[in-house]
């Protein structure tokens, strides 16, 4: 029963204790939730709330202020929670409200403030006011007195005091925070005003103790005196996290900054933080009392100018003077922070090395602030190359907002990183890599009175850079006599002397007699180094005799000369007594002074000097040198060798001559060229052998066989010689190279190779050497010894010369040569001489050969070179068939022994006659050259008749063929004459009828399937010959196999080599039918177009050249021919009404706008001509214009050579240079044709003008190297200077490339100006980022591509003719073109090929003449597109 009565009343006492928060909750507003938070108006709803969040483990609950609360001076709860890991975690917001009289006098260990403790809890936007004091507690502070896993503080202030009376190194008090127990915290944007007491405690303005805690403080100030025992600091008194993440940045303390309690340390930001520190200032103390616990990163100031723009965008002005003139924060001042875009860099700025080859490391973090958390940046080490690297962490990812500063292998001292963004946003932050300390050192006279110094050595030997290095922690301490003699030396028996933390310590007189030490702390690892043993302080007496001892000198330099030393009896600063002795007074007098040299060898004598003054007794000793005459002789000798080792050392190289040089030593002693110097081999040291240097310095010379192929050629050998002169050796180390031992390679040669050579060896088989015939072998290399080559020579080369034709690829190259045996008209006799040269020699040694000699005797030949050439004239003539006619191809009829010739005439050629015409030329002459034209080169094989005039007798030629032999200068000839029957003038008339009715059916020639001239409605086929048929028809030849070469022919008319548009058929339009191809492109409108050509005589043409009166001949060559022709337009025609009123013919009037300008002058200023008719070229304006202003020009064709002025002046080509001259442009562009063929359209500019130099001229020609000669050169062009096709690179366009599917989207984007592309991809083979995603989506979201079924795009597939039609047709109405043609493509027999959804595509493409066919039935809609094509689509497209 009474458990149960117990059970009841706990019950009971948990509901009364719950009932006030749950009582609460009902009295306030909001629900407490982040997006709904309590709204607190009233001490009375502050302390509801408090209750509640006190009431539940880590409270999540939020609350805002809506007013000012005053709590009275009435004793305040703080937050705290149940426990301290559920401490309050939720948020407040002070909504820029004040919470005043707020009283804490806490007596218990829990945290002392507004807040007690925080656990993950953000308290934001709030000013309190009021006292805040603790006896027992470690975490005080005026809003937090403790922070637990994290915190945010941001915009918060206090005013009043903190004060905490807890005597503890690890206690914290602050204006803000006063302890980080675990966790990081984060305080911004706050401010302190308050008095902070932190009587034996860390004591600070903004954050008293963050422990080994992340810390980061920002855009903070303290203006409140502060005062404590530990660090007592305006900003953060410690922070001594081991990863050095904390950071200080733009803050300020204006405050007075005391240390208390026989405090040592204080500083006007931290006085002990381990991180970094950056653009902060402080006003107290004037100098930081730091002893070397943190770098001395901050910055002194003296008073608050200019203050506020140095901290940044956080802080302004103090206008109203209400902080003393320092900066208000601007949240203070009722005002919104502006953004400012910034890089934080936080790690640690100092790397320590700990032993001799540590290389400690350090990882920077860059955050982004006021901008893309994830925004690139970029490091750089702007300062200390060589002192530290940078490495790219693992993981470190896109944004690379990391980097790890790693110290080099012997790097020591200051760099600099930088972290940058591409928006030109940077932040550096100095690193210190710290050399390892190894030991501590005492200077100057440890006596009283005296002034000591602490001095530091690294690792290296060098000091410590106090100057530059962060500052040392130095604590000087002593041992008292009484301890130093009963031998407790132990770090404990050390005793503090208080008051002294310099490197400097001035020793007092009751010091006197103790051992003076030191302890060094460093800031990494707080260990310490101390002198290994200390130093006794001496008295007054001790100090005058130690200052008199310091100051005895002695030259103790060698002596190598009898001299005196001047032994000083009184010290020179306090006059002590000195006595000396000598440790040998035979060579050193210690009474005199006197020096003795010794009789040999270098002898060594310490003078000893004691200093006596009262009881006070000191020594000193000097140790000085004596040198012998003997020794200084061979020191003169040893430096000299010494120089001459020096001089000789890697300069020398022996290399023995055979026949000449027999010993190393006799040739380094001629090259020393010293009688004085003896030389001799000390050691011999093989590199590879063959060869030998014996002890005595006796060469033997190298030699190895031969036919084992050595890889080496020589023996290589390192001597090293021992150079010797008065008593002194030095050895010298000198290479000797031994080349072959010639003799033995001559008997070798001798034995192996010319042993060998025969003369019957050399002749052919049955050749007699005394009645040779046949060409000889000449051996080049015997047996495949490539050791020893062959060379010959010849006596008489004009009997026997030496050949090498044999050898003339690098599988021959060693095959024998030929002695080619001549003709000479007698026999005659030859010397050949063989000489057989060793190959394994090198180049600086002597060639080494042997000869041997042959006598062969050259029969002179009967046989008769002319016959064979005669023989071979015969058979060529036998097997082409005698002579043949070039038209008809049918051998020549003879008659009477003479040829029968009415056309030119064909010759067999070399191969008929089965010479080589380079070796064997054959030659055609003529005896009537004015008749038959023989050919003016070797080796041609036509000759051109001119047939006698009608009436005229015919008339006999002698042509004559004849064939040389280069070689022998034998030429053969055959004899043909030739009968040239005469024109006749049926003949004439014939060919001029035929002429006639070519020229009257041209039309018939090239309409192809048009009947009607004045109805053209599809491509017209231009003709290559015309002929009359067996049965009088005329006949129109349109491939090359049928032509008869006998007909009528178009050919080139005049211009056409400056135009290069035409040349066998013109159009007056091509735009509407093309030149030379003579394709049509309907317009909108009916067209009228000329097509006109120039028409000759296969046969008789050629006479009109030498008969320029014959009228016959005249019509025969180079007659005029056109047709008029009319090309409906594709728009129908609404019939009118006719008016029988008589009007001008209707046509479209041009106005276009020219200009005349030279490189430095405007010559006619841009004019608008107008009222041009249509077919208006560039040429007409520019002859128009000319005239019209008084000026005048010459020209080739219709190329402007110079232009002339009214006054005269002229400007020509080539005055300013090679590449000077005239040239055009038509709207901005260098049109490809010339200004006589460039056709003009209504509101065209045109510019005439003179250039320095055209390769200059940006868009007159493309950089690619392989689109010269290509056929789209012009449409690449157009399509290149308007940006829509790029090259592959920047000399290769790859016209002949097959174009992609993605290409063609990325085309027709740069077409439409690459607008502006958002939202994803469609297709999933379209990643984001490549270099056709944004066309390939803009065109998806534009309805010109719609890809495949499956959902892909295919990119990278080759793109088809219909597939690049219906792009193209897409674009097209895309951009609101008229898309309604549309052309008939039953003609093409692939037209069923087409797919259904190309067909609208195809016929449109088809009806622009944008995509035609393959030939005249194939479209090949499947068929791929090359990029050279594509640049043809596209020039049509956009017309002329």
């Amino acid at each position: 029963m009474k458990k149960r009565f117990l059970a009841l009343l706990l019950v009971l006492t948990m509901v009364f204790s719950l009932m006030p928060a749950a009582l609460a909750a009902d009295t306030l507003s909001g629900s407490g939730t982040e997006d709904d938070p309590y709204l607190l108006a009233t001490a009375a709803d502050l302390k509801a709330f408090r209750d509640m969040a006190n009431a539940e483990a880590s409270s999540k609950l939020c609350a805002t202020l809506t007013a000012d609360i005053d709590l009275g001076g009435e004793a305040w709860t703080p937050f705290e929670g149940p426990t301290v890991g559920g401490a309050y975690a939720g948020t407040f917001d002070g909504a820029n409200h004040t919470i005043k009289g707020l009283s804490v006098n806490l007596t218990s260990s829990t945290g002392a403030g507004l807040f007690g403790t925080v656990c993950g809890a953000t308290i934001k936007n709030l000013k309190v006011e009021g006292n805040v004091s603790a006896s027992s507690s470690v975490f005080v502070g005026g809003i937090v007195g403790r922070t637990q896993t994290s915190a945010t503080i941001d915009s918060c202030s206090f005013a009043g005091t903190v004060t905490s009376t807890k005597k503890s190194g690890a206690a914290g008090t602050a204006g803000i925070v006063g302890r980080v127990n675990t966790g990081t915290v984060t305080i911004t944007n706050c401010a302190n005003t308050a008095t902070i007491n932190g009587t034996g405690a860390i004591a600070a303005g903004i954050l008293g103790n963050g422990g080994s805690n992340k810390v980061t403080i920002e855009n903070c100030y303290n203006t409140g005196a502060i005062s404590g025992q530990y660090y007592a600091s305006g900003i953060c008194g410690s922070s001594t996290i081991k990863a050095q993440t904390s950071s200080i940045r733009n803050c300020y303390n204006s405050g007075t900054i005391t240390a208390t309690n026989g405090g040592s340390y204080y500083a006007g930001i931290t006085a002990n933080f381990k991180g970094t520190i950056s653009n902060s200032y402080y006003a107290n103390p004037a100098a930081d009392a730091l002893a070397g616990i943190t770098p001395a990163t901050a910055i002194a100031i003296t008073s608050p100018d200019g203050l506020a723009d140095k901290l940044g965008n956080a802080f302004k002005e103090d206008t109203a003077g209400a902080n003393g003139g320092y900066p208000i924060l601007v949240w203070q001042a009722g005002e919104v922070v502006q953004p400012d875009p910034r890089i934080e860099l936080t790690g640690s700025d100092t790397l320590w090395r700990t032993t001799n080859d540590a290389q400690p490391q350090t990882t920077i973090t860059a955050a982004c602030k006021d901008m893309d958390e994830d925004t690139h940046v970029d490091w750089t080490l702007t300062e200390g190359e060589g002192i530290v690297t940078l490495e790219t962490p693992e993981g470190a990812g896109a944004a690379n907002q990391s980097v790890i500063v790693k110290a080099t292998a012997d790097g020591a001292g200051k760099a600099v990183v930088t972290a940058s963004t591409a928006d030109g946003i940077t932040a550096s932050l100095p690193i210190y890599v710290i050399p390892q300390i190894t030991t501590v050192e005492l200077e100057g006279i440890v006596a009283v009175g005296e002034t000591v110094r602490a001095k530091v050595n690294v690792l290296g030997g060098s000091e410590y850079d106090y100057e530059n290095f962060p500052k040392l922690k130095i604590e000087w301490r002593y041992l008292t006599a009484a301890d130093y003699s009963a031998g407790n030396t132990g770090t404990s028996s050390y005793q503090e002397i208080t008051g002294t933390t310099g490197r400097e310590y001035t020793i007092p007189e009751d010091m006197a007699g103790n051992y003076l030490s030191f302890m060094l702390y460093d800031t990494v690892s707080r260990e310490y180094k101390m002198l290994s043993s200390p130093v006794r302080i001496a008295t007054a007496e001790e100090r005058l005799l130690k200052a008199d001892a310091s100051a005895l000198t002695l030259d103790t330099s060698d002596i190598r000369a009898a001299t005196t030393i001047a032994l000083p009896a009184t010290g020179a600063v306090n006059g002590s007594a000195i006595t000396w002795a000598s440790s040998d007074s035979s060579i050193i007098d210690p009474a005199t002074g006197v020096v003795t040299l010794p009789g040999s060898g270098i002898r060594t004598v310490t003078l000893t000097a004691t200093l006596t003054r009262g009881e006070a007794t000191a020594y000193r000793s000097f140790d000085i040198r004596v040198w012998s005459q003997a020794e200084l002789d061979k020191e003169a000798a040893k430096s000299e060798l010494q120089k001459l080792v020096e001089r000789l050392d890697g300069t020398v190289t022996l290399t023995p001559e055979y026949g000449r040089d027999t010993n190393v030593n006799t040739m380094l002693r001629a090259k020393i060229d010293d009688s004085s110097i003896a030389v001799s081999v000390s050691k011999v040291e093989e590199v590879y052998g063959g060869a030998g240097i014996a002890a005595d310095g006796t060469i033997t010379y190298f030699f190895v066989d031969p036919n084992t192929t050595p890889l080496v050629h020589n023996g290589s050998y390192n001597v090293t010689f021992a150079l010797s002169k008065a008593g002194a050796t030095e050895t010298l180390q000198v290479p000797v190279v031994i080349g072959w031992d010639v003799q033995r390679v001559r008997d070798a040669i001798s034995a192996e190779i010319t042993s060998r050579l025969t003369t019957e060896g050399l002749c052919a088989a049955g050749d007699d050497p005394n009645l040779l015939t046949q060409d000889l072998t000449l051996p080049k290399v015997i047996d495949g010894k490539r050791w020893a080559l062959i060379s010959w020579t010849s006596s008489d080369p004009t009997a026997i010369s030496v050949s090498d034709k044999n050898q003339q690829t690098p599988d021959t190259l060693f095959d024998p040569y030929v002695g080619v045996v001549k003709t000479p008209t007698q026999d005659t006799t030859v010397t050949l001489t063989a000489t057989a040269t060793f190959q394994l020699t090198d180049a600086q040694e002597q060639t080494v050969t042997v000869s041997k000699v042959f006598t062969v005797t050259v029969k002179g030949q009967q046989t008769n070179v002319r016959e064979q050439l005669l023989a071979k004239l015969d058979a060529g003539f036998a097997a082409y068939g005698g002579l043949r006619d070039a038209v008809t191809g049918l051998p020549l009829t003879q008659r009477d022994g003479k040829y029968l010739a009415a056309n030119d005439i064909h010759f067999p050629t070399t191969h008929d006659f089965g010479v080589d015409g380079k070796y064997t030329p054959v030659t055609i002459t003529s005896s009537d050259a004015d008749t038959i034209v023989p050919p003016d080169v070797n080796n041609a094989a036509r000759a051109e008749v001119y047939r006698p005039l009608p009436g005229e007798a015919a008339k006999d030629v002698t042509i004559t063929v004849t064939i040389t032999d280069s070689d022998s200068g034998v030429a053969a000839s055959r004899d043909f004459v030739i009968e040239v029957q005469p024109l006749t003038q049926q003949e004439i008339d014939a060919e001029l009828a035929l002429m006639a009715a070519v020229k009257a059916h041209y039309f018939d020639g090239i309409r192809n399937a048009n009947t009607d001239a004045k109805n053209i409605l599809t491509d017209l086929h231009p003709f290559q010959e015309a002929y009359l048929d067996a049965d009088g028809q005329l006949v129109w030849v349109y491939d090359h196999a049928d032509l008869t070469g006998s007909g009528i022919v178009p050919v080139a008319m005049d211009g056409w080599t400056e135009s290069e548009q035409w040349r066998l058929f013109r159009s007056t339009d091509p735009d509407v039918i093309s030149h030379e191809n003579l394709l049509v492109t309907r317009a909108a409108g009916d067209k009228t177009v000329t097509v006109s050509s120039e028409l000759s005589s296969e046969t008789l043409g050629k006479y009109a050249a030498r008969y320029p009166d014959n009228k016959d001949f005249q019509a025969l060559s180079c007659q005029p021919v056109s047709v008029e022709l009319t090309v409906p337009g594709t728009e129908p025609v609404t019939p009118t009404p006719v008016d029988p009123t008589p009007v001008e013919p209707d046509y479209k009037a041009l106005s276009v706008t020219f200009q005349l300008h030279t490189d430095t002058e405007m010559w006619i200023a841009p004019s608008v001509i107008g009222d041009l008719p249509e077919g208006t070229t560039a040429m007409d304006v520019f002859r128009q214009v000319l005239t019209a202003n008084g000026y005048s020009y010459e020209a080739k064709g219709s190329y402007v050579q110079a232009v002339i002025k009214p006054d005269g002046t002229k400007v020509a080509e080539f005055s300013k240079g090679p590449n000077s001259g005239w040239v055009f442009r038509v709207n901005g562009e260098f049109p490809d044709v010339a200004m006589q063929d460039c056709r003009l359209s209504d509101g065209d500019v045109i510019e005439v003008f003179f250039t320095a130099d055209y390769m200059d001229e940006p868009g007159m020609f493309l950089p690619f190297t392989d689109v010269t000669n290509h056929w789209a050169y012009s449409a690449i062009k157009r399509v290149y200077t308007r940006g829509w096709m790029v090259g592959m690179d920047e000399k290769t366009f790859a016209p002949d490339q097959q174009l992609s599917r993605a290409m063609l989207a990325v085309i027709l984007y740069a077409m439409a100006g690459e607008p502006a592309v958002t939202g994803e991809s469609p297709f999933t083979d379209v990643p984001a980022g490549c270099w056709y995603t944004d066309a390939i989506v803009w065109a998806a979201q534009n309805g010109i591509v719609c890809g495949f079924g499956d959902g892909t795009f295919r990119p990278n597939a080759a793109v088809t003719r219909a597939q690049a039609a219906v792009m193209l047709y897409g674009y097209a109405a895309f951009t609101g073109a008229d898309v309604t043609a549309r052309a008939d493509l039953s003609a093409y027999s692939d037209a069923g090929q087409i797919p259904a959804w190309a067909m609208d595509a195809m016929q449109w493409a088809n009806a622009r003449r944008l995509i035609v066919g393959r030939d005249s039935s194939h479209l090949a809609p499947n068929g791929g597109a090359t990029r050279a094509e594509m640049a043809a689509i596209l020039s049509a497209y956009i017309g002329k």
